[in-house]
């Protein structure tokens, strides 16, 4: 990067928070993604306020640099890994948290963490019922760039239902509010859906590529203290999918759903079930396993009790084994994380939703392509909302294996294909996408559109957002 634009940029964060050192830039080159190239920017930016990304903004497009920001790199997608010749901007200086507890919201800098919230959170009796496998490294203003799901998603869905409102920078430099908070005498975030369009909702996907999200205000609940734990047992897949959304029409308060096939199950259980300490059990075809939270435990028992009678309403059985969903629960800030890495494997992820009922057709497409492409895979998901199953296929490789790495990729880029075929949707429009969404012309045209308008010089992350 000219030495000229180094300058402009330390004038504005102190030379303390600028670095073009090439050992600082290969930390920077990646994320938690794998099977992606690293890419080194030119330079990495850590401003400290709003303002500063807003003026770092403008010398950015002012020199039509590519931009990319970053948070804590927990992302899985390649979404975080910058271009060549770019600037990459973290956020993790911008750390304030602002709690208005008779609005029932807090309002958290981009730098926020899932688990520094909830450390903070838990002293008000309050939390944020809702935590991606990585809660603890990720943050809010990241997740909500690629509108996440996670523990918690049963009840809450993904975490835009939560989102009262952003501060967000335009490519511009322009510093917009959304939501509530838009109106400067507002006591604080107390309505999303306000001053017309949902602008709000323009952001919450985009991976970075329509502007920076520098702050967000989300809802807060009183803490739930009363969870039950249970494993229920199904030998038909249409049976158990149909307890999922039993659960939901019954309104019963299952903060984390996940159904396993037998064989996935066991899979997983070889990988961290000695260390959950979950028994020994001759687990049936099809496993649903379930955390059921209440604020008081009149509520939690009515549940638990109508929970056991749809299953057995529809044939199945209460197996009893708690310690399954209860580790999962209580582990879930790094679920994910202590699930995935626990082997010397490298993996590449595939989130989508399916409704419930058409859980089968993702399992169906994750095993016609391991079988065919002769790869091995774990497939996992949970329950994310109001009528959807969120899933998060792994497909594993050795990474000193280039060619089983290459199959891999072509596994993956098949699998989006057909899954796109089952009526899946993607909850974050990666970059592999653009060549599985077909008959999506007109939409894909006019998301070009809103991004030409608003990044007319194509600095915000391009090419994250389905290939725009």
């Amino acid at each position: 990067m000219d030495k000229k634009i180094v300058t402009e940029l330390s004038k504005v964060v102190g030379k303390e928070y600028i670095s073009t050192k090439k050992d600082v830039l290969i930390a920077y080159s990646t994320s938690a993604s794998m099977s992606y190239e690293n890419v080194i920017p030119d330079a990495v930016v850590r401003p400290g306020t709003t303002e500063e990304v807003s003026r770092v903004l403008k010398i950015a497009n002012k020199y039509k640099i590519p931009v990319t920001p970053r948070c804590g790199g927990s992302s899985l997608q390649g979404e975080v890994i910058p271009h060549s010749n770019s600037l990459v901007i973290e956020l993790m200086r911008l750390e304030d948290i602002v709690l208005y507890k008779d609005l029932r919201s807090v309002t958290v800098g981009a730098g926020v963490t899932f688990g520094k919230l909830d450390k903070y959170l838990n002293k008000h009796d309050l939390w944020i019922p809702f935590y991606p496998g990585s809660a603890l490294a990720a943050t809010l203003a990241g997740n909500v760039a690629v509108n996440g799901a996670g523990f918690g998603s049963g009840v809450y869905g993904c975490i835009a239902e939560l989102v009262m409102g952003l501060e967000v920078v335009l490519p511009d430099g322009t510093i917009i509010q959304t939501g509530s908070e838009a109106n400067p005498n507002s006591p604080g975030p107390f309505l999303r859906y306000a001053f017309g369009p949902d602008l709000t909702g323009l952001f919450i996907g985009s991976l970075g590529s329509f502007g920076i999200i520098t702050k967000v205000s989300i809802k807060t609940h009183k803490r739930m203290r009363h969870i039950d734990y249970n494993t229920y047992g199904f030998n038909e897949v249409e049976k158990a999918e149909r307890f999922l959304l039993k659960l939901k029409e019954n309104d019963i308060n299952a903060v984390w759903v996940a159904l396993y096939e037998g064989r996935v199950l066991e899979f997983f259980l070889e990988m961290v079930g000695e260390e959950y300490g979950v028994p020994q059990h001759d687990w049936p075809t099809f496993t649903v396993s379930v955390a059921i939270g209440h604020v008081r435990k009149d509520q939690l028992q009515s549940d638990m009790k109508m929970a056991g009678s749809i299953c057995e309403q529809l044939g199945g059985y209460v197996i009893g084994v708690k310690e399954l969903p209860k580790a999962e629960w209580e582990d879930r800030m790094r679920e994910l994380a202590r699930s995935s890495y626990v082997h010397g494997w490298h993996w590449r992820i595939l989130y989508h939703h399916q409704p419930p009922i058409s859980w089968h057709k993702s399992m169906d497409a994750i095993w016609s392509v391991m079988d065919e492409y002769g790869v091995l895979g774990h497939t996992a998901g949970f329950l994310s909302g109001h009528g959807s199953y969120n899933w998060y296929p792994q497909i594993y490789f050795d990474p000193q294996d280039k060619n089983e790495e290459e199959r891999v990729k072509e596994a993956h880029r098949e699998l989006a294909r057909r899954l796109f075929k089952t009526g899946a949707v993607p909850f974050k429009l990666a970059e592999y996408w653009k060549d599985a969404i077909e008959g999506m012309d007109d939409y894909m045209a006019f998301l070009k559109l809103i991004k030409k308008t608003i990044d007319p010089n194509n600095i915000m992350n391009p090419g994250v957002l389905g290939g725009i």
